[in-house]
């Protein structure tokens, strides 16, 4: 076997490539851009695409509790916008869609005081509010399929659970996860549950969270071309 200074020079060379091919940010950014790859995907798809290509997501925050909590107020936010863009629906009286709308207004309060600022007290008054959440989802719980299912009267407060447990709960990239998976789901008959074209500006809209994230780019900047 040759072992030349060449040969050597070589080695070197696919060493280097190798490990700059590996690096953590060359994996994020190879997960954001799986995303945006299952986006165009998903705008011609004949089926809908398994949730299960979002479980990277947890990756992405796994070490890191601040990147989860961030997240989270930004789905919140996002939240917000869109409750306070839409009109009441049907299946609420104005009072109680008010209410919902209030909440999530406290939930963007502690989260962003929480950030600045943590502590026990800051902690304490998330547990209150999910606490709330929960008791204006209702108590429709029945058995299916041998497990108990909570059918919860709103959606949006169900994604703001969520949110709040990525502060509050030891298993936070599980929130995160569930968060996302939440905005991101959608279901049709022609399509089925999952990723549909539907869901391709929700999932475009996480991908570039995380882009801004990591990389401070935008998804054009950092995938030109791709979006």
């Amino acid at each position: 076997m040759y072992n030349t200074p060449r040969h050597r020079r070589e080695n070197l060379c696919i060493i280097l490539i190798d490990i700059k091919a590996k690096s953590p940010e060359a994996n994020i950014a190879n997960k954001i851009k799986k995303w945006v790859k299952t986006a165009k995907e998903a705008e011609t798809t004949v089926f809908a695409i398994s949730i299960t290509r979002l479980t990277s997501i947890k990756s992405l925050c796994a070490d890191d509790r601040t990147a989860a909590e961030k997240f989270a107020l930004y789905m919140a936010r996002r939240l917000q916008h869109q409750m306070n863009q839409a009109t009441c629906p049907e299946h609420y009286a104005e009072p109680e869609w008010e209410q919902h709308k209030q909440v999530v207004d406290e939930a963007i309060a502690l989260m962003e005081v929480y950030l600045e600022n943590p502590s026990n007290e800051g902690k304490q008054s998330i547990y209150n509010l999910l606490r709330i959440i929960d008791s204006l989802q209702g108590d429709d719980r029945r058995n299916v399929h041998w497990t108990t299912v909570h059918f919860v009267r709103s959606g949006d407060l169900l994604k703001l659970d969520y949110a709040l447990r990525c502060f509050s709960d030891i298993d936070f990239p599980y929130w995160v996860y569930k968060l996302a998976r939440e905005y991101i789901e959608s279901y049709a008959p022609q399509y089925g549950t999952g990723i549909t074209p539907e869901s391709v500006p929700m999932l475009l809209d996480i991908a570039e969270f995380w882009c801004q994230y990591y990389f401070a780019q935008s998804l054009s900047e950092k995938f030109p071309g791709w979006v």
